[in-house]
């Protein structure tokens, strides 16, 4: 009889109503991939991941599915699923999206970023700060994503989501880089996040394309630097040539 493999730190998950299990579980495995848990290249074995998650394995299966939409998992044609490795080119054409896409956003939030959308960023960059003082790190990470939908409000929603999916992506490699800079990885971000909401409140359109731009390509290159020394980026200089912003390099 074959020994049961477990997937590793994999706990039963609470389902007010079984209808609900696929975006409970599909919520549940995400943040695990995410926060690192599920390290990259861990195997889940549907048979163990279901048991331990207390589903059957069609919601299950689904779940992979969206996963793997999400560039979290792969799915190999014999069926065995692993998280996702981590990928330098994947994080340099991620954050050449986020350039683009993003730096178009906060120029559609110029002109419509009034008092109250000032109020609500200026709340959750401090917010940040005392996260990020107090080393709690998830709690930072909600702030952060509430603030970046702040400064590009003027979007619509589908580019809003789009912008959503883009940034998930790029969670497991910024925690590797704050892993090497426990006590300091906050702080650049932290000035320029002030910059772009500053150029936001006088209404300069092109200086807030530029410092989104500046931003999202000091950190990609950054955590490229940090977890991949011998890549070179392509597309961060292309997607920054793009929006008339000088290389960062």
């Amino acid at each position: 009889m074959s020994r049961k493999v477990l997937v590793p730190h994999i706990t039963k998950v609470e389902l007010p109503e079984a209808r609900q299990a696929i975006p409970h579980v599909h919520a549940y495995l995400r943040e695990r991939i995410l926060d690192g848990t599920l390290r990259p290249g861990t195997k889940l074995s549907q048979v163990s991941l279901a048991e331990q998650l207390g589903v059957s394995r069609t919601p299950l299966r689904e779940v992979l599915r969206m996963l793997q939409e999400e560039g979290l998992v792969q799915i190999e044609p014999n069926q065995r699923t692993r998280v996702s490795v981590l990928d330098p080119r994947e994080l340099d054409e991620i954050y050449a999206s986020r350039i683009v896409l993003e730096s178009l956003a906060v120029a559609m939030t110029v002109g419509d970023f009034d008092a109250d959308a000032r109020q609500q960023a200026d709340d959750q960059l401090a917010a940040m700060r005392v996260a990020a003082e107090a080393g709690e790190t998830e709690r930072w990470f909600v702030i952060h994503s509430a603030f970046h939908r702040t400064i590009t409000c003027g979007a619509s929603d589908t580019m809003q989501k789009q912008l959503r999916q883009l940034a998930d992506r790029c969670v497991r490699y910024i925690r590797i880089y704050q892993g090497g800079e426990p006590n300091s990885w906050h702080k650049a971000g932290d000035q320029e996040h002030a910059q772009i909401l500053s150029a936001l409140a006088e209404g300069t359109k092109a200086v807030a394309q530029a410092r989104m731009a500046s931003h999202l390509a000091h950190t990609a290159l950054k955590v490229l630097s940090d977890t991949s020394p011998d890549y070179e980026p392509t597309a961060v200089p292309e997607a920054l040539a793009m929006v008339g912003v000088p290389d960062q390099r």
